[in-house]
């Protein structure tokens, strides 16, 4: 068998960090972007921002039917890093992850990201706030619809007081080690679920089943696709036990439960 060529192999090392095919990694291999951060510091907070939208959109996915926690949930399947951050989400997680990141207001607190808007584009979906974005591949205008059906449905549900105006503004400490955390979030893939926490001067990561803490920490220490960030890292076990049938009755518009059906775009609860 042919050697693979050093462009391949590093092809190779930088998807197990993003999840890419070859297609999406080797030209950026070749280019010389083995594993590029986020430059600015706008683009740092609005990644940071994004993964721990992403975290808590995957426990909401762990509720939708059929409720489970001992299969894997996890928002994104893959990750295009660039100048321009590239997005590709997985099954039914767009509408719980716009939910989390559209700016609204809810017992009076500004949540989500202050002044997050969308440009439609044929085939995706870009969310910037002007100095910042991140472009989820393969939204189109039919699946953003949808994914904004489950948005207004929690809003409903949630009894939001509004949307303009609302969000939050306040800076993610140490935001750099959250963008790179949302750049390699690969790594978890095989994890029931991912949490990520930005904690004193670092962040704090745990996960369940999937890698070893040893072979997280190797990962991240390597030279070239590695972060020198401060991280504080933590296996536990995987749940051995599904959840409670009580957990089995979240109040899911029956439209949306029914409408899960092969080939559809399907990111959230639709809204009559």
């Amino acid at each position: 068998m042919a050697r693979l060529s050093i462009t391949d192999q590093l092809a190779d090392l930088r998807r197990t960090y993003t999840g890419e095919n070859l297609s999406q990694a080797v030209p950026a291999v070749r280019d010389g972007r083995l594993l590029p951060d986020a430059t600015t510091a706008a683009q740092q907070q609005l990644e940071a921002q994004v993964l721990l939208a992403g975290c808590t959109a995957a426990s909401m996915l762990q509720l939708m039917p059929p409720a489970s926690i001992v299969r894997p949930a996890h928002a994104f399947r893959t990750v295009e890093p660039g100048e321009t951050l590239k997005l590709h989400l997985t099954e039914r997680a767009l509408g719980p992850l716009l939910f989390e990141l559209l700016p609204r207001t809810e017992g009076g607190h500004g949540t989500g990201v202050a002044g997050l808007a969308h440009r439609q584009y044929r085939r995706s979906a870009e969310l910037t706030t002007g100095a910042a974005g991140v472009v989820l591949i393969g939204v189109d205008e039919h699946a953003w619809d949808i994914g904004m059906r489950y948005v207004r449905w929690m809003h409903d549900f949630r009894g939001i007081e509004y949307t303009d105006g609302g969000g939050t503004d306040e800076e993610i400490a140490e935001a750099a080690t959250g963008s790179a955390l949302l750049r390699r979030v690969h790594l978890w893939h095989d994890a029931n679920w991912l949490r990520a926490l930005p904690m004193g001067t670092g962040w704090f990561v745990e996960w369940p089943g999937g890698p070893q803490e040893s072979e997280i920490r190797e990962k991240l220490a390597h030279p070239d696709f590695g972060t020198g960030r401060e991280i504080a890292l933590r296996r536990i076990e995987a749940p051995a036990q599904d959840v409670e049938e009580g957990l089995r009755t979240y109040p899911w518009p029956e439209e949306f439960v029914s409408a899960v059906t092969a080939g559809e775009p399907d990111q959230g609860p639709a809204r009559r």
